[in-house]
């Protein structure tokens, strides 16, 4: 008989698996590299999405309400969540606005 342990490993695998589905990763392909969720990225749509259908497979495997369900979903997402396209646009936009700002100071 599986632990609450063991079933929420089993969710977590399934989370991250869900998460790497568009890169055509799994788990198994990723467990040996500690900075995996740093190598991929996402959209925020994509994010959303995952965020919804993750707090329903917590609510479901591990018989949560929705509130509980959607704060381990957030807390799984700050720790594992793969970063979001926007953000990599973000930080380049604000590298060529710093890197012209110091070249006309110069």
């Amino acid at each position: 008989m599986a632990t609450r342990r063991d079933k929420v490993n089993e969710v977590f695998v399934e989370l991250i698996n869900m998460q790497l589905k568009p890169h055509g990763k799994t788990y198994d392909d990723v467990k040996g590299d500690p900075d995996w969720y740093m190598r991929y990225n996402t959209t925020r749509e994509y994010e959303q999405r995952f965020m919804k259908e993750g707090t329903e497979l917590i609510r479901k495997r591990l018989h949560l309400n929705k509130k509980m369900a959607e704060m381990e979903m957030s807390w799984f997402i700050l720790q594992w969540g793969l970063t979001t396209n926007e953000a990599f646009e973000s930080i380049e936009k604000e590298v060529e606005v710093l890197s012209k700002s110091n070249k006309a100071k110069k």
